[in-house]
């Protein structure tokens, strides 16, 4: 999810730096398993008794922006993103006799399924072009127009599903989507008094084809739109409605059972501006619900996200 958070041109920050440290440490996902793993790499089907995988993910994300204004209305952005994906799996035999094979089996099964493992990497850079637009109707208006692409910098997997009926190892975590991606950002920002706004932001990801390892990834819609109030000229707090709504990917044509979402989210912040332009803000996103498009995908369900921005003009 995003903040999205208004930007404004100006005639003095040609250039622009900025870095985002995302932390959300509470994920947590888990689904009920039937197979096993056989000493010699076999798939047991239906192995009994019932048990559960359970998978939490600690994520972090640190990102550099640049921005570059080439005229007073137009601007260049370039994010590029790192990711730190710290998974934690565990298998709960929910309270059954395990016979020591069995138990061997499932752990097994686990172990090619998920790992408590720690995965680092790039993630997809995003670049923009941003148009920027001020007081269209003469009532303090901001808005920003950016289209843009993602380029496949992230490592992609294989097939998790097809590698996990043949009993191989593989995974589920991704760090890009293998192809560009076009983007498309609206954000506006209208005065209702003195120093209280209102703003909204729409971000959409429009894959369009498949991968080198045939993965298409899901089409993606962010929204947020909330207020602003600003205390005095160098402090500002802010709260906003958040969402996500994301379609199904697709492996080789198969939907992806890890895709397909709806989550809402409500965020706190707030920034503080120092005399260079300089700009720290921090905000808080507290998931209210998610919702699977369908009943026998699954993902992670987030948690609580921090986010930590600092802005600064460079010339």
């Amino acid at each position: 999810m995003e903040t999205g958070e208004v930007s404004s041109a100006s005639k003095i920050e040609r250039l622009n730096f900025s870095l985002n440290v995302l932390r959300s440490p509470d994920s947590r996902g888990g689904h009920f398993e039937y197979r096993g793993l056989g000493p010699k790499g076999e798939v047991i089907e239906h192995i009994h008794p019932q048990h559960r995988h359970e998978v939490s993910l600690d994520f972090t994300r640190i990102e550099l922006g640049i921005r570059y204004f080439m005229r007073n209305a137009l601007a260049l952005s370039l994010d590029l993103p790192y990711d730190i994906k710290n998974q934690k799996a565990r298998v709960d035999f929910l309270g059954r006799n395990q016979t020591p094979e069995n138990r061997d089996a499932i752990l097994a099964n686990r172990d090619i399924h998920h790992r408590t493992e720690t995965y680092t990497g790039l993630s997809d850079f995003e670049f923009s072009v941003n148009y920027y637009s001020g007081n269209l109707l003469r009532l303090g208006e901001k808005l920003v127009f950016s289209l843009g692409m993602s380029l496949p910098i992230g490592k992609i997997e294989e097939d998790p599903y097809r590698l996990g009926d043949a009993g191989k190892k593989h995974l589920h975590i991704q760090f890009g989507t293998g192809t560009f991606v076009p983007i498309i950002k609206f954000q506006h920002s209208i005065k209702l008094l003195r120093k209280l706004a209102l703003h909204s932001y729409v971000t959409g990801r429009l894959p369009f084809y498949e991968n080198g390892k045939a993965y298409r990834a899901p089409t993606e819609l962010n929204y947020n739109f909330g207020v602003r109030y600003r205390i005095s000229n160098s402090l500002a707090l802010n709260t906003h409605y958040t969402g996500l709504y994301q379609h199904y990917g697709y492996w080789d044509g198969e939907r992806d059972r890890n895709t397909g979402l709806i989550v809402n989210a409500l965020l706190f912040g707030a920034s503080v501006s120092f005399w260079d332009r300089s700009v720290v803000q921090f905000n808080l996103i507290q998931p209210l619900g998610q919702k699977m498009l369908s009943e026998d995908s699954d993902t992670f369900k987030r948690g609580l996200t921090f986010l930590l921005t600092f802005s600064f003009p460079l010339l």
